[in-house]
């Protein structure tokens, strides 16, 4: 849930929401690619091997917790890391995209993700 208040210094739920959105393995190599820049959801669906319905249902999670924005642009929907996390979730995510960047799976997943948009268009 996207919160319209500043929290209070002593509220926590930001800071649990992003750990609770990114404690799934698809949605923490979704945002391990989107890191690296906007990407189309069909392009996402292919780099991991999944299905269009599934990946954007992890994407709504993401959207939920405010780590992705998106935008539509024709039928398809393109999403990007957001820009407002605040400094602590900004300290928090960075410190977890570090480290699992430099996994075998998510290096994987980069490869996997230039061979797709090589070759899928999602015009």
């Amino acid at each position: 849930m996207r919160m319209t208040e500043a929290p209070s210094p002593l509220d926590v739920r930001p800071t649990s929401g992003l750990l609770k959105a990114l404690a799934d393995d698809t949605r923490l190599r979704i945002v391990a690619l989107l890191s690296r820049g906007e990407l189309c959801v069909c392009h996402i669906a292919s780099a991991l091997d999944a299905s269009q319905p599934n990946v954007s249902q992890h994407l709504t999670v993401l959207r939920n917790a405010g780590i992705v924005d998106s935008r539509r642009q024709g039928s398809w929907i393109y999403y990007r890391m957001s820009g407002e996390q605040g400094p602590v979730r900004a300290r928090i995510l960075r410190a977890i995209l570090d480290g699992f960047t430099e996994l075998d799976a998510a290096k994987e997943d980069r490869r996997r993700l230039g061979a797709t948009k090589d070759g899928v268009s999602c015009e």
